[in-house]
């Protein structure tokens, strides 16, 4: 396949393009002319190739130059686009708007490729149908497939790869297109529900709140010059902190249950038993299994219930970093068990920047449409508001142009379609 990744000098485009590469697939990076993305892309030439570094793995996988032509990445939209069957885009969710636009001014929306958000957040689609088309085929993924970091302009470290993400399809999409986007992310549990993305998003839980409930604290620690563990001091160290995320969490579910969806973790029908049960059995088929493939398609079959579900944060950390479910723990106890959490997690402006305009303005503005009080909510927008001008975006999603019936219809799937091959072609204004 042909692949093109926006923004691949961020820190997830490099992981997606070391992947994409020994992958077999033909891939064009495109860097934003920046200083940033013109050091990446000077780096990449310079050195014919990224250099991807790993820590000790299961894998046995070994820190490597993976080599690259010179025309491989660079800053050319037209080459972005050129033939291409997906195209990814690599940043935060804020900039998607803006950068969706520009691909509407190099011709994307004749070609009709499917773009993939990685992550999209919430409600991002409609925005972006309003520029190229009400059903253009947009892949949403609920979270990052990496983590990951850019220790220097012509590397990436990639500590570890997810073992499964949800992703919803969003539009009109030929069975081909499709067919592509699963051989590319087989880890990845594909459906047409954009609410298990949307309000599936954990970002707007643990990262807006966490970080402007503990601003002080962070800013003091900065001034110092010392360390601050965003998710040990700030969340498991905060019983405050902790009450106030679980108070927006469970809105969220909230509108998950009312949206007639199946939910994992809300107050009163926490559904416990049943989750134990499916990640049970997962967990035994996994011990006696060692062929990845296999195993992938066990994962598939048993997390269909879950993936099609809204999750509670803790809900989350046990599905997502196999964190045994506790459900006598606050969701900042189960935080505190979570090793991937233990190390030093440095709070990151992007907690702000991305995850307010794009994650707790939309939950807010879903939920008052819903008719619910989402005052712990409003009480981090006002300090958000206190601490922020509102920040610059085009994604400040607070959905006022949408009819609250549309919100409905899009957040329970009646957008998506299969189509001819043929349609892939026509523009849908």
């Amino acid at each position: 396949m042909k692949i093109g990744i926006h923004s691949v000098s961020s820190q997830s485009g490099r992981a997606f393009l070391v992947d994409m590469v020994e992958q077999g697939h033909s891939v064009y990076g495109y860097a934003r002319p920046s200083e940033n993305g013109t050091c990446f892309v000077e780096a990449i030439q310079q050195q014919r190739g990224i250099y991807l570094e790993r820590p000790e793995n299961e894998q046995h996988e070994m820190s490597h130059l993976v080599q690259l032509g010179p025309k491989d990445v660079g800053h050319d939209l037209q080459a972005l686009i050129a033939d291409a069957d997906v195209i990814i885009l690599a940043h935060p969710s804020h900039f998607t708007q803006s950068s969706i636009k520009q691909l509407a001014d190099a011709g994307i929306k004749n070609k009709r490729i499917p773009i993939i958000l990685s992550p999209s957040r919430t409600f991002a689609v409609p925005y972006l149908w309003s520029i190229l088309g009400e059903d253009y085929p947009f892949v949403c993924f609920s979270t990052n497939p990496y983590s990951c970091k850019a220790p220097s302009a012509g590397s990436v470290y990639i500590k570890r790869r997810k073992r499964s993400w949800l992703v919803s399809l969003e539009g009109a999409f030929t069975k081909e297109q499709i067919a592509n986007i699963q051989s590319l992310f087989p880890q990845a549990l594909l459906n047409t529900l954009p609410a298990t993305t949307s309000i599936g998003n954990i970002g707007a839980i643990f990262h807006p709140a966490a970080y402007l409930l503990n601003y002080d604290a962070i800013k003091d620690a900065e001034s110092k010059g010392e360390g601050y563990s965003f998710y040990m001091e700030g969340i498991f160290g905060n019983k405050k902190v902790t009450a106030h995320l679980e108070a927006i969490d469970q809105i969220r579910l909230t509108i998950a249950k009312i949206l007639g969806l199946n939910v994992f973790g809300l107050k009163d029908q926490p559904n416990d038993e049943r989750f134990q049960e499916i990640m049970n059995h997962l967990r035994d088929k996994e011990e006696e299994i060692d062929d990845i493939d296999q195993l992938r398609q066990v994962r598939h079959d048993y997390l269909r219930e879950i993936n099609d579900s809204i999750l509670s944060a803790q809900h989350w950390l046990a599905y997502t970093y196999d964190v045994k479910r506790d459900p006598k723990e606050t969701l900042g106890e189960t935080i505190g068990r979570t090793k991937t959490y233990q190390q030093r997690s440095v709070p990151q402006s992007r907690y702000v920047e991305e995850d307010v305009p794009t994650g707790l303005v939309p939950l807010a503005a879903i939920g008052e449409r819903l008719g619910l009080d989402v005052t712990p909510i409003k009480d981090i927008l006002a300090l958000y508001f206190r601490y922020y001008r509102r920040i610059e975006t085009d994604d400040w999603r607070d959905l006022v142009d949408f009819p609250t019936d549309y919100i409905i219809r899009y957040l329970s799937g009646d957008c998506f379609k299969i189509v001819e091959p043929d349609r892939e072609l026509e523009v849908v204004s």
